[in-house]
């Protein structure tokens, strides 16, 4: 009789391993050059970050093992494409090109921009006029570029969110446009950063998945994985651990 049981603890321990090995992958490309908390440079072949932490947890609930390929821009549409990775979870169909080739999920949060700068803060952004604004380097900015290009703002370049946030906190400008993560990410260490300091909300962006037509994973089901995340609550548990959240 022992013999039996032990066998059959063998045959299962073997099976639960030669399933884990077989488990099917989710291959993840993430942009490289994301700013903290989206990616953290780290050691070779360690991908750590806000985006790394959901795709994983989409991974989890797609019932596969993640793997993830950190993809300068513009080679990205190219891995997409040619089914080299099967999703790229942090664009918006407002940036994304290639759109006539790709499958796209459903929301997965939205990515919000503001204007940080000294209380009280304008209702508009025109009432900003004559004012210089910190941005980062190349960024485009539907709603400001219109004012940087007839003079009534005038753009100060940073190579980073967070040296625009540095710059800021240390009174050295007194507006800067960013995105509400980076905000809420720099927060948690410098938490004066809103001392008498306001945000004027100035547009939001539907963050999705995009999915390769050459991949493993069909829309579908990743739709269902994102449904599971937001569900379950592990979507907004993510976020809360960078400082911030999706709502």
């Amino acid at each position: 009789m022992r013999t039996a049981l032990v066998l059959v603890f063998l045959i299962s321990t073997i099976s639960t391993l030669v399933f884990a090995e077989t488990k099917p992958e989710a291959r993840i490309g993430i942009p490289a050059g994301l700013a903290p908390p989206l990616l953290f440079e780290g050691k070779p072949n360690e991908v750590k970050g806000l985006v790394a932490d959901y795709a994983g947890a989409l991974a989890e609930a797609l019932g596969r093992k993640s793997s993830f390929s950190i993809i300068t821009r513009y080679r990205l549409d190219s891995y997409l494409l040619k089914g080299q990775v099967d999703m790229m979870c942090y664009t918006s169909k407002v940036w994304a090109s290639s759109q006539d080739q790709l499958d796209f999920s459903k929301t997965l949060f939205m990515k919000k921009e503001v204007v940080i700068g000294p209380a009280p803060m304008p209702k508009k952004i025109t009432d900003l006029k004559n004012k210089t604004i910190g941005t980062m380097l190349q960024y485009v900015y539907p709603k400001l570029d219109p004012l940087f290009e007839s003079k009534q703002l005038i753009r100060e370049d940073s190579l980073s969110e967070e040296a625009n946030l540095k710059k800021l906190l240390n009174g050295r400008i007194h507006y800067v446009v960013t995105d509400e993560i980076f905000l809420d990410y720099f927060k948690l260490e410098n938490p004066k950063i809103e001392k008498n300091r306001e945000r004027l909300f100035m547009q939001e962006y539907p963050i999705v998945c995009s999915i390769s037509r050459k991949g493993r994973i069909k829309e579908k089901e990743l739709n269902e994985a994102i449904d599971k995340i937001k569900a379950d609550g592990t979507l907004e548990k993510i976020f809360n651990k960078y400082g911030t959240t999706t709502k």
